[in-house]
């Protein structure tokens, strides 16, 4: 027990030995935890919600922009299941027992949006909350109109730049790649809905769908 000791001494003594040994012992057992995740099916680690669709293609367009502006910088996209946090995002229950997010509402979502600093509201069940798309585009061109106290910049331009189907099929590919069930059909189709459509529809059309697919009330 001496000789071990005296070893693990003169080790401590070597600051670079003792460095490139814990770095290496916290990287082993890292991947140990990480390399399974990714080796398994993800419908045996995420419980599946059969009304959880993927996104439209114009929802997918709008996505990347939300991404693109740093949206979700500022708005999170995830309703914690702590006590607290369920009494402040639905104070009367009126989103039944369950009102905080799951694993399962974001399994075509990559990468996820969940975020942790609120700056503006939470957005994951917002087609429940604010179902209006008019209401949504007057907040984008200017926010404070619908919310005097707003601190959100206005986007007006977003509704006079027309997208580009291509642009959205290459997402359509990529998503398909890490395991969204789009069709060759579905991408071909993308033109039809993307054509003539500006960023601003795109992003409303993203945003009318967080929590629709999980609604369990009527909007109020």
């Amino acid at each position: 027990m001496q000789r071990f000791f005296k070893k693990h001494s003169e080790i401590e003594s070597r600051s670079l030995l003792f460095a490139v040994l814990i770095t290496s012992a916290v990287l082993f057992g890292g991947l140990i935890e990480i390399i399974p995740i990714f080796l398994m099916d993800s419908s045996s680690t995420v419980a599946r919600i059969a009304a959880v669709t993927p996104y439209s293609p114009l929802e997918l367009a709008g996505r990347d922009i939300y991404i693109r502006e740093g949206c979700s910088y500022c708005h999170t996209q995830m309703i914690r299941s702590l006590k607290w946090e369920t009494d402040r995002f639905d104070p009367t229950h009126a989103y039944g027992d369950e009102p905080y997010s799951k694993g399962g509402e974001y399994v075509y979502d990559h990468p996820f949006l969940w975020g942790s600093k609120r700056t503006g509201p939470d957005l994951a069940h917002e087609s429940q909350i604010q179902p209006s798309a008019d209401w949504h585009k007057t907040h984008l061109i200017n926010p404070r109109v619908t919310s005097i106290t707003s601190i959100m910049p206005a986007y007006p331009w977003l509704f006079q730049v027309q997208m580009d189907p291509a642009e959205v099929q290459r997402s359509m590919r990529a998503m398909q790649k890490a395991g969204v069930p789009y069709s060759e059909s579905d991408i071909q189709e993308a033109v039809s809905d993307i054509t003539g459509r500006s960023e601003g529809d795109a992003i409303i059309a993203f945003i009318l769908k967080l929590g629709r697919d999980t609604a369990v009330v009527k909007p109020r």
